[in-house]
């Protein structure tokens, strides 16, 4: 099964302690059944002004919506939601549906 990313909306934040935080929005589309099997993922990266990485977490079908999606990855990024914390932040988005 080959699977297709494009991405869709990408933010950087600067956060305090020369940490800069990377969000990005990524729609993946299986080649198998594209009518049927887009779905969007989020990408969150830690990175010193150094540029050495520090933390990656990215976590799949947060959603098969567009408009969800993005409404998702705006408050993880409002937020500065750091790798170590996404899945429990999406967790408790996911909880308040």
């Amino acid at each position: 099964m080959a699977r297709f990313q494009r991405t869709v909306r990408m933010t950087v934040k600067r956060d305090e302690g020369d940490i800069i935080l990377l969000y990005r929005l990524s729609e993946e589309e299986d080649s198998t059944f594209p009518a049927f099997s887009c779905a969007y993922a989020i990408t969150v990266t830690k990175i010193d002004c150094g540029g050495r990485r520090r933390e990656i977490k990215y976590i799949s079908d947060i959603s098969r919506n567009k408009a969800e999606a993005e409404r998702i990855f705006g408050m993880i990024s409002r937020g500065r939601v750091t790798p170590m914390c996404l899945e429990e932040v999406l967790d408790d988005i996911f909880a308040m549906r």
